[in-house]
């Protein structure tokens, strides 16, 4: 159930039992330390790329909770996944040196496939278009017990998961071909290929120690991967990767290296042009409408990268076991590298989060970014009254999520009393009801749901709640116990003792009704 942002926390803070601190930190270390508590994650590692310079490398907590090994800046981690953005590089520079045709059926290169498989291309395998069936079950093992080989004669008698080029399917089939493709067409081997023509240009040293194994190697400085398991504690993560798939899964880096391999692509270190960059990052088109959007998570996808094609704050993004990611903003000439060690963290979720503190206006519609520059101009004082002449001389309708949205990059920005004046006149807005601070004073607390908590607090003379996790969000009086949020379909009323204190709240939503004692 989404329910709302994190504050900022203390830098120091008792940390898995250990006291950790971070020196000189910032608003981000504040951001990322309370994301580590509340998400149980180990170790995590930033690396932070503004206007093609790397201006923020951090790292946080334990590589190995069992040794209490803290993460440095050395520390390796398991880029799963993210391997895949480093073989749609070495793909686009086969096309650069006439060595592959992306067009080319797949056949060209492989005697032994099934005839629906045949006029599958090299581009569809690598923007996962092909509709080919998965070599790796659910439960990330190959589909038959006996190994590589027995898992490929298996694979081959599978149906296809769609027709080449109607849909998006996510499976590691394609980049296990791309790696047997990569060979015979460069005459080296993948490892060697990549070594050669992207570590050797921006000097990786600890990316290439670390190799392409994943665990199968011993990695000086490799962090252990962890996972919460069904009872909710953290254990030990002991998978390892299939060798034939590694073209699309294996590697380990440190965020300081990836953030320095971006700059890198970015810069055009890779490629002979330009427009091999913007190939890379095109989503590839699909021949069945209804096939782009059958599978939302899938949709768009481009040469190994997910391609978020939002109208405010563009990325282009690429993430791997669900532990690490990267983010790069072209628009905004911003790039964000987050690795961490636990599995099911999703950094990629949290990173929109971290890049409004490096960008005023990240994540603004243009209405309220013209909002945001008159206040700054005229100041924030009067931001009721603006906001309501605006209203009324022109078509602009401002919406609650939006002005929360404006609020939440005040605050980012160190801009707390400018953010009160926002929440002050979005309550106005959006209330039926102005309560007095007294009465708001009394919901605040901790309220105890069947499967999660919700805490109440007051900014401004607003009401807020937050779901631990997510975003805060403002919630708007209907009357002196019951409140309206705008942002998502929901309600909360509160119910008072026979004396007239708080007992307790009542979240509803759609059919629900759900019930939170108040425990402080």
């Amino acid at each position: 159930m989404k329910i709302f942002s994190n504050i900022i926390y203390a830098a120091c803070i008792s940390f898995f039992s250990v006291f950790s601190c971070v020196v000189n930190a910032d608003n981000v270390d504040d951001y990322l330390l309370k994301k580590m508590v509340d998400g149980n994650i180990p170790g995590l590692q930033i690396a932070v790329v503004k206007d093609g310079k790397i201006v923020k490398s951090s790292s946080y907590g334990f590589a190995n909770l069992q040794d209490s090994i803290k993460v440095d800046d050395t520390t390796v981690f398991n880029l799963a996944s993210i391997t895949k953005a480093f073989t749609s590089v070495a793909i686009m520079q086969l096309v650069e040196q006439n060595k592959l045709i992306l067009s080319t059926p797949i056949s060209t290169y492989f005697s032994d496939l099934p005839e629906k498989w045949r006029n599958i291309t090299v581009e569809q395998l690598v923007t996962h278009t092909s509709g080919l069936p998965d070599v790796m079950n659910h439960r990330w093992r190959l589909i038959a017990s006996d190994g590589e080989e027995a898992s490929w004669e298996l694979l081959k008698q599978r149906a296809l998961y769609s027709e080449p080029g109607s849909q998006f399917h996510y499976n590691q089939t394609n980049y296990l071909l791309l790696g047997s493709i990569i060979k015979q067409a460069s005459g080296q081997s993948y490892a060697d290929l990549i070594t050669q023509f992207q570590f050797s240009r921006v000097a990786l040293p600890q990316t290439e120690a670390a190799g392409f194994t994943h665990f199968v190697s011993i990695n000086k400085h490799q962090a252990q991967d962890y996972k919460i398991n069904n009872a909710g504690e953290r254990v030990q993560s002991q998978g390892s990767f299939p060798a034939f798939i590694r073209a699309g899964v294996g590697m380990s880096s440190t965020a300081l290296e990836m953030a320095k391999w971006l700059i890198a692509l970015q810069n055009n270190q890779f490629f002979s042009t330009k427009n091999s960059l913007k190939h890379l990052w095109t989503k590839a088109k699909l021949s069945d409408d209804h096939g782009a959007h059958k599978n939302q998570k899938m949709n768009p996808y481009a040469m190994g990268w997910y391609v978020i094609d939002n109208k405010i704050n563009p990325s282009i993004v690429s993430a791997g076991g669900g532990q690490s990611a990267l983010v790069t903003y072209p628009d905004d000439s911003l790039s964000i590298v987050i690795l961490t060690n636990l599995g099911g963290s999703n950094p990629q979720r949290f990173i929109d989060d971290v890049a409004g503190y490096y960008l005023t206006d990240f994540g603004l519609t243009p209405q309220v970014k013209g909002l945001k520059n008159h206040l700054d101009v005229s100041g924030y004082a009067n931001s009721l009254k603006i906001i309501n002449r605006i209203e009324k001389n022109t078509p602009a309708k401002f919406k609650a999520n939006e002005l929360n949205d404006l609020a939440h990059i005040l605050i980012k920005h160190q801009r707390a009393p400018q953010a009160k004046e926002i929440i002050r006149a979005t309550n106005h807005l959006f209330s039926k009801m102005i309560i007095n601070d007294t009465i708001l004073k009394t919901y605040v607390g901790h309220y105890d749901l069947p499967d999660f908590s919700i805490e109440v607090t007051v900014e401004a003379s607003a009401l807020f709640i937050q779901v631990k996790g997510q975003d805060r969000l403002p919630v708007f009086a209907e009357s002196k116990t019951e409140f309206v949020l705008k942002i998502v379909d929901a309600k909360i009323s509160f119910q008072k003792t026979d004396a007239g204190v708080i007992k307790s709240l009542t979240l509803h939503q759609g059919q629900q009704n759900l019930v939170g004692e108040k425990v402080k």
